[in-house]
């Protein structure tokens, strides 16, 4: 490992900051660690005295029952490193803390501290009683949300399962705001009963959140494919968390079960635009059988993945699926998807004939299949590819750990002025980090002049490898003429074969639901006019309209035993939306993001009555402050008629209610100045009166 580390830093020159990988233990950290027992070459199973007992318990067909086969198939990953935290406050169990977070249970085995808040609200809440026998699915978040937001949870008898965990960069009404993450407030009652969660793939809106919601609900198992599981693992690491996680490693081509309690687990392989994307098969004790899917297209020709293995999802409806689970992301767009292949070829025909300066592609650092295509086209045309974006750079080296990347020495580099000495600027491929949600983004600060390393001139060509997120037009838009303005060369998907989505067009969603034949369908992910287009879809195929399920978030469906009918509870759970602002948990409709959003769109006005405390008279001047409100010219002119307004409101009131309340007496003064400056301006600001008695 030590060595291969040596030659990833030397290749990508990464910086010393950043840990790609486990870092080379120091012998006390050795000391401290649990002891690693190698089985059959292919597994390290690691035992310790706080996840043994709950492997052994989740996973039945481990070694102990003597399975080698699916030994073999079985990875646990815990990590106890040490490390240096700050002590916070805790008091009966709840997190009174900022920074480094302390989370204890009430048995007092163990602790957690971390970086990030994980302090969900209290909630009346409980879940209604589930009938003996019977399965329940509910959406957390996944439905009528345009992108981003994806969590599910399967119950049996007392027994939880959970998938996927969002995470959703701030919308632009979300003024100041961090991101948001899903509320599972409700949850935290059942800490207990979370037997373990899964995610079927790696992107930051399945994995996001693990970081706040997992402490929260001390720390299930998880589980999750290779790839997934090695950038959760750089979540936690980054938040303190990976040495009190139980991560399970899955393998989703051979058709592996894993026994999590009262429930049967199996991970299917899909294509999509990131490594190692799963399907999930989920069957109770009861007899009910789920396949969720997610985000998955049909690609006979992905550039490193294996295609779908649709002869093993066909066989599945040999065993009578209860509920089938589909992507609804593109439901709207006819015919099928476009292969990775074509990209390769158009990618090459631009690289092949690009002769003048250099070529920057901007991609998500998460697409390794399209960086392995980039790879693989420069060395064909002895080109060098230098990577931009912190992101980029981690994700790479992990794909090139794993054996997802297949590099030549020298090929691949950081991007650096140094580095770039020597190479000529025609034989420069730059790969930069590309995310539209952020405006600090490698790309971003490209285009702005603000990159460190890479300045935008005239004849560069910038290629967009990438979709244009829905509502995201503008901000896109904005980028692409900054860089015009420095006479780059714009390539985007309209232009050019670049870009492929990752997401099912309606051929490839009518084939799924033929292949898997469920007795009842769920269109999922994407708001209600994207399901419904899915459901009018799966009509068009012949499937019962009684039996599709059309959900919100917080519906409950409970699934009689062995195949049986579905019961829709009329019991809603109260999710709400949460906020993430600085070193708080907030949520989303919180009086704070209203008061920005009323400043932001109507100025503000400050105006201050010093008054004496026994008589109410006003002393001296009255004190106006205002933002956003008057233009320059006006300015004298508008303050002296708040101010004389102002003056008689205060008066009138104290002389006809002496003793009134201030609160009452600033919500008068407030509502007359709004009307007076709604009739005479015609503008709306926030008014914020305030006395001040001597």
């Amino acid at each position: 490992m030590k060595d291969f580390l040596d030659e990833l830093d030397k290749e990508l020159s990464l910086p010393e900051d950043i840990d790609v990988l486990d870092q080379t233990e120091t012998e006390m950290e050795k000391e401290n660690h649990a002891e690693i027992k190698p089985v059959k070459k292919e597994i390290v199973v690691i035992k310790n005295n706080r996840i043994m007992n709950d492997v052994i318990k989740a996973i039945p067909m481990s070694k102990k029952e003597g399975d080698s086969s699916t030994n073999k198939k079985v990875i646990v990953h815990n990590h106890n490193n040490n490390h240096n935290h700050n002590k916070t406050k805790v008091e009966n169990n709840q997190i009174i803390g900022d920074d480094n977070i302390k989370k204890t249970s009430n048995n007092g085995e163990h602790e957690i501290r971390w970086k990030f808040i994980s302090k969900f609200p209290d909630t009346k809440f409980y879940l209604p009683a589930l009938r003996q026998g019977y399965t329940r699915y509910m959406p957390i978040w996944g439905n009528n949300e345009t992108w981003a937001k994806n969590m599910w949870m399967v119950q049996y008898d007392e027994d939880i399962i959970l998938i996927d965990c969002w995470v959703q960069f701030a919308d632009p009404d979300m003024l100041g705001v961090n991101y948001s993450i899903p509320d599972v407030s409700f949850l935290t009652k059942y800490k207990k009963n979370i037997k373990g969660f899964l995610i079927t793939h790696a992107h930051l809106d399945h994995i996001g959140s693990l970081k706040h919601v997992m402490p929260a609900l001390w720390m299930p198992t998880l589980y999750a494919t290779r790839f997934t599981l090695w950038l959760i693992k750089k979540i936690f690491e980054e938040a303190w968390l990976l040495s009190y996680a139980n991560l399970i490693e899955v393998d989703s081509h051979t058709g592996q079960k894993i026994k999590i309690w009262k429930f049967s687990v199996e991970f299917f392989n899909v294509n999509h635009s990131v490594p190692d994307c799963a399907w999930i098969y989920l069957e109770s004790e009861g007899g009910t059988k789920i396949v969720h899917t997610w985000d998955f297209k049909i690609d006979h020709t992905p550039a490193i993945d294996k295609p779908a293995d649709l002869d093993r999802i066909e066989s599945i409806w040999k065993r009578w699926i209860s509920l089938f689970l589909s992507d609804s992301t593109w439901s709207t767009r006819k015919g099928f998807s476009m292969s990775e292949k074509n990209v390769w070829e158009e990618l090459e025909k631009i690289v092949s004939n690009h002769t003048k300066w250099r070529l920057i592609i901007a991609t998500f650092s998460s697409w390794i299949s399209r960086i392995q295509q980039l790879v693989d086209i420069c060395e064909k045309y002895d080109k060098t590819i230098f990577l931009s974006g912190r992101s980029m750079v981690e994700n790479v080296a992990i794909a090139k750990e794993l054996w997802y990347l297949n590099i030549k020495q020298g090929i691949v580099k950081k991007m650096t002025p140094k580095n770039t000495k020597g190479v000529a600027p025609h034989n420069q491929i730059i790969i930069t980090t590309w995310s539209q949600w952020e405006e600090f983004s490698a790309l971003t600060r490209m285009a702005e002049w603000k990159h460190n390393s890479v300045e935008v001139i005239k004849w560069d060509t910038v290629i967009f490898s990438s979709s244009i997120v829905p509502w995201n037009e503008k901000s896109v838009i904005s980028i692409i003429n900054k860089l015009i303005h420095l006479w780059a060369n714009v390539i985007t998907k309209d232009d050019w074969e670049v870009h492929t989505w990752g997401h099912a067009f309606q051929e490839e969603q009518k084939i799924f639901l033929q292949l898997v034949k469920p007795k009842y369908f769920m269109p999922i992910f994407w708001d209600l006019y994207f399901r419904t287009v899915h459901k009018n879809t799966a009509v068009d195929t012949g499937f019962n309209e009684e039996n599709i399920l059309m959900l919100d978030n917080g519906n409950m469906v409970d699934f009689a035993p062995n195949n049986g009918n579905v019961f829709k509870s009329r019991i809603k759970a109260p999710i709400q939306e949460l906020v993430i602002d600085g070193f708080g948990m907030w949520l989303a409709n919180s009086h704070v993001i209203q008061a920005r959003e009323k400043m932001m769109n109507s100025w503000v006005l400050v105006i201050s009555f010093k008054v004496d405390k026994k008589t109410k008279a006003i002393l001296g001047h009255m004190k106006l402050e205002s933002r956003g409100l008057v233009y320059l010219d006006e300015v004298r002119f508008i303050h002296r008629l708040i101010i004389k307004k102002a003056r008689d409101v205060y008066e009138n009131t104290v002389k006809d209610v002496p003793d009134i309340e201030e609160k009452d007496l600033l919500k008068i003064i407030r509502l007359d100045l709004e009307k007076f400056l709604l009739h005479r301006l015609d503008r709306e600001p926030m008014i914020i009166p305030m006395v001040v008695e001597v």
